[in-house]
């Protein structure tokens, strides 16, 4: 009887060690799982929350370039739309007979020079000869169109004006100056130039002027 009592606590304690030990093992296991997965998870989510917060700072780079060129370019337009009218008082204005340019015609070269700020320009100057015979007016070259354009400070543009090369044998008509009012303008300037055109019964003499263009 004693023996039976023995040999049942010893199957009862043993019994329980084992419960003790599947119930450690368990809590090791639980303690294990919910280690690796926090470690896990917040292994997994830094990379993860890196590359969403540098591909934000990229996308956010990116727009900020985007609007940063946007901005430039809107303010670029905005300051070539708000530029004025050049003026004649911030012109340098001059004149070269170029001679025959094709045949039977000559061209004289009008030269605006910004001496100011930037300033818009568009369209036909108005321009006079002043000859021996009195003063002859130009007719604008119909066939050609201008485009409006922002002459920056220190650049120039052109005009040409194209008249019959005299070649009758005769003196001709003698031109010494251009009056030149630049487009959208009231104030003229006077400038020196040399040519001999042919006596014509026209107004102008055939004298035609091109729009000015930005010089390249």
């Amino acid at each position: 009887m004693h023996r039976r009592k023995t040999v049942r606590r010893a199957v009862t304690a043993a019994a329980v060690g084992l419960a003790a030990t599947a119930a450690l093992t368990a809590c090791g296991a639980n303690d294990s799982s919910d280690s690796n997965g926090k470690s896990g998870s917040s292994s997994t989510a830094a990379p993860s929350s890196d590359t969403l917060s540098g591909s934000s700072a990229d996308s956010s780079n990116g727009s900020g370039a985007t609007s940063g060129k946007s901005s430039d370019t809107s303010s670029t337009s905005s300051t070539s739309s708000k530029a004025s009218t050049c003026r004649t008082a911030n012109l340098r204005i001059t004149a070269k007979n170029q001679g025959e340019a094709n045949e039977g015609l000559g061209s004289i070269v009008i030269r605006f020079t910004n001496t100011g700020g930037n300033c818009r320009m568009n369209g036909f100057p108005g321009v006079d000869l002043k000859t021996n015979y009195g003063t002859q007016s130009v007719d604008r070259n119909k066939q050609e169109v201008g485009m409006a354009f922002t002459l920056k400070a220190g650049k120039t543009a052109t005009a040409n004006v194209v008249y019959p090369i005299n070649d009758t044998g005769g003196s001709g008509v003698h031109g010494t100056a251009l009056v030149v009012t630049p487009p959208n303008e009231t104030h003229h300037a006077t400038v020196p130039v040399e040519v001999s055109l042919p006596v014509s019964d026209k107004g102008n003499g055939g004298l035609e002027v091109t729009p000015i263009f930005e010089e390249h």
